[in-house]
C-alpha cells in the first residue's frame, strides 16, 4: 500500500479509535451522573415522606394539646356534657376538616371508651380498648401518644393527649390527620406520585366504619388508602413488590420500556410495627432520553472530528509532503537517466522547509552534472 494511502488511513483509524473512546468515556460519565441524580431524587423523596409524616404527627398532637388545655372544654368534659362540647368545638372542627385535612377529633373516657366524635356525633359509647392502644396508654400513663394508628374510620396520623383539671384526670382527646397532606406536599416538591397501602386484614377487622375497598385496590394483602394518582401508581406494583418490603427500598425499574424511579417506605404504626407501605413513583424517561441524546450527540461529534481530522491530514500529507517528494523523485530519476528536459522543480526550490532544501540540492546536482558534461565534451 502506498504511503499517500497508508498514512492518512492510519491517521483516520487512530482518530476514530480516540474519538470513540472519548465518546464512550463522556457517555459513561453522563450515565453515572444521571444515575446519581436518580438516586438523589429517590433519597430526597424518602426523606420528605418521613419529614412530612413527622410534621403531620406534630400538628395532630399540637391541635389536641390546644383543645385539651381549654378550660371550657375541661368543664364540659368533666360534666360529661356532649352537647356543650359539640357546641364549643364542632364549628372549629369543620374548618379544620375542610381546610387542613383534620379527619378525626375524638373524646374518650378511661381506659378507652368513646365519649364524643366531633365528626360523627351520634356514634359514642363503644369500648375501644381492643384496638386503640394509643388511647389506652394515654389514659394509663397520663402522657401524650402520637403516631399512625387505625381506628373505626380508617388510617390516620394521630395525636392523643390526656385531659385533666384541678380534680384530676377526666379522659383523653385525639386529633387524627389524613395522609393526603403528606402525599400532596411530597408530590408538589418532587413530582413523584404517591400512595399509602395498609394491611387489608387489619383494616377489615378494625376500620369497620369504612366500606369494603374495590378489588383492584387490594394488592398482595395490602389495601390502598390514599393515592395522588391511582392510575399511575397501580401499574408500578405487584403483590410480590409490596409483600417483600421490610426496609426502605429505592430502585429504578423498567416497565413497558420506560424507566421508573420507585421508593417503597414501610408504614409503621405508633409502636414502630409495620402495618403497610408508602409507595412513591416517577417516570425517569426524561433522564433516559437525555442519556440517549448525549450518546447520539457524542457520536455525531466524534464522526465529525474523524472526517475533519482525517481529511485535513490527507490534504496536508499529500499536498505538502507526498506530492513534492514524488516530483523530486521524478526529477532525480530524470537526472540519473540523463534526461535534459526534466520537469523543473523551481517552485519547490523556493520553499524554505525541508522539501525546498532537497529541491535546491537537486538543482545543484543538476548544475554540477551539466558542468561535468561540458568539461568532458571540451576535453574530447
Amino acid at each position: 500500500m502506498q504511503l499517500r494511502i497508508k498514512v492518512p488511513l492510519l491517521i483516520t483509524l487512530v482518530t476514530f479509535i480516540a474519538s470513540l473512546l472519548l465518546t464512550l468515556f463522556f457517555y459513561q460519565t453522563s450515565l453515572q451522573s444521571i444515575e446519581n441524580n436518580q438516586k438523589e431524587e429517590l433519597a430526597t423523596t424518602v426523606t420528605l415522606i418521613q419529614k412530612y409524616t413527622d410534621e403531620q404527627t406534630k400538628k395532630a398532637l399540637s391541635r389536641a394539646e390546644l383543645v385539651a388545655s381549654l378550660p371550657s372544654v375541661q368543664q364540659a368534659f368533666r360534666a360529661k356534657d356532649r352537647d356543650q362540647l359539640a357546641q364549643i368545638l364542632v364549628p372549629t372542627f369543620l374548618i379544620q376538616r375542610d381546610r387542613y385535612e383534620v379527619r378525626d377529633a375524638h373524646f374518650h373516657l378511661a381506659p378507652a371508651t368513646s365519649f364524643l366524635r366531633l365528626f360523627y356525633l351520634k356514634n359514642y359509647g363503644e369500648d375501644l380498648t381492643s384496638f386503640r392502644e394509643t388511647v389506652v396508654i394515654t389514659n394509663q400513663k397520663q402522657e401524650p401518644q402520637s403516631g399512625v394508628e387505625i381506628s373505626r374510620h380508617g388510617l390516620n396520623i394521630r395525636g392523643v393527649v390526656p385531659i385533666s383539671d384541678a380534680q384530676g384526670a377526666i379522659g383523653s382527646f385525639e386529633v387524627g390527620m389524613s395522609f393526603n397532606s403528606v402525599l400532596e406536599a411530597v408530590k408538589q416538591i418532587t413530582g413523584f406520585e404517591l400512595g399509602v397501602f395498609v394491611d387489608n386484614e387489619l383494616m377489615t377487622k378494625v376500620a369497620t366504619g369504612l366500606p369494603a375497598p374495590e378489588s383492584d385496590r387490594v394488592i398482595g394483602g395490602l389495601r390502598n388508602e390514599n393515592a395522588t394518582n391511582w392510575g399511575f401508581i397501580r401499574p408500578l406494583l405487584t403483590p410480590d413488590v409490596l409483600r417483600k418490603v421490610n426496609d426502605t427500598t429505592v430502585k429504578v425499574q423498567k416497565i413497558d420500556g420506560i424507566d421508573y424511579g420507585i421508593a417503597l417506605v414501610p408504614l409503621l404504626d405508633f409502636k414502630g410495627k409495620k402495618i403497610g407501605v408508602i409507595v412513591a413513583g416517577k417516570s425517569f424517561q426524561a433522564l433516559t432520553s437525555q442519556a440517549n441524546a448525549i450518546l447520539v450527540n457524542s457520536l455525531v461529534i466524534a464522526l465529525f472530528e474523524v472526517i475533519v481530522l482525517a481529511g485535513t491530514a490527507t490534504i496536508l500529507f499529500n499536498g505538502l509532503l507526498m506530492r513534492p517528494m514524488v516530483a523530486v523523485g521524478s526529477y532525480i530519476t530524470s537526472l540519473a537517466i540523463g534526461d535534459t528536459v526534466a520537469k523543473s522543480i523551481e517552485d519547490l526550490a523556493i520553499r524554505k522547509d525541508e522539501v525546498g532544501k532537497i529541491a535546491r540540492g537537486c538543482e545543484l546536482l543538476q548544475q554540477k552534472l551539466k558542468e561535468d558534461s561540458k568539461g568532458q565534451n571540451h576535453n574530447a
